[in-house]
């Protein structure tokens, strides 16, 4: 039994062997035939177009076959002819220059517009002072060279008011205002303001201040108004 397995296996290897020289014999004569005879004694061979290809000379390389060392050599390199027929495509600078250019419109001149008279702002109207203002001078102290006065404001209307109350004396008095209380008090020589905030309607209030004088004589306002309204001096 084990005779007749190393008979067929002999006949195996056999036949593997035989198929596997036919096959590297076979790839040896291909590649030789596809090389070609490397002598180097072989001219090339060159191809010439046929003559309906020779009007595209100028695009077309001649075909050139032979040993690989004839066709990488630079001395076979073949040189390109130059095209025979003219490009008749006109150029784009001569297209250009036929088609005729148009001139730009003259731009309209404008129109100057008229300029408008200024006009004339208006002043506002100051608001009008309030009427139901009322105010008492009284002197409650004087001495050589000073003097405390009193002014009580009433408001005789329906809403509140700011008040100002403005005291005239004579000239050469020489009133200068030291402080106050209830509003404020400003002015030097012979007029001094008084000044009050949101007088409610039928309210009174009175002011206070004190100030020197230039002269030993008791002095009293020549001149009283507030807001507009009635001013009596005591």
């Amino acid at each position: 039994m084990s005779k007749h397995r190393d008979r067929q296996f002999f006949i195996a290897r056999s036949v593997f062997g035989l198929a596997a020289a036919f096959l590297v014999g076979l790839v040896m004569w291909i590649a030789i035939r596809a090389g070609g005879p490397a002598s180097a004694d072989e001219n090339p061979v060159m191809v010439q177009p046929s003559a309906g290809l020779r009007a595209a000379e100028s695009t077309t390389l001649p075909l050139v076959t032979g040993p690989p060392s004839a066709v990488a050599s630079p001395s076979s390199s073949v040189s390109v002819s130059p095209s025979a027929s003219p490009s008749t495509s006109p150029s784009a600078s001569a297209a250009a220059s036929a088609t005729p250019s148009k001139s730009a419109a003259s731009p309209t001149p404008s129109r100057t517009s008229k300029s408008a008279s200024p006009t004339p702002a208006r002043t506002s109207p100051s608001p009008a002072a309030p009427k139901d203002l009322s105010a008492t001078y009284g002197t409650s102290a004087s001495w050589a060279d000073g003097f405390i006065a009193t002014v009580k404001v009433t408001n005789t209307g329906t809403t509140a008011h700011d008040f100002t109350v403005t005291l005239t004396y004579p000239s050469g008095a020489g009133v200068s205002v030291r402080g106050a209380w209830n509003g404020s008090a400003s002015g030097s020589g012979n007029q001094i303001t008084l000044r009050g905030n949101s007088l409610a309607p039928g309210r009174s209030i009175t002011v206070g201040f004190q100030a020197s004088k230039g002269t030993k004589d008791q002095v009293k306002p020549s001149g009283c108004t507030v807001g507009g309204g009635s001013c009596q001096v005591s």
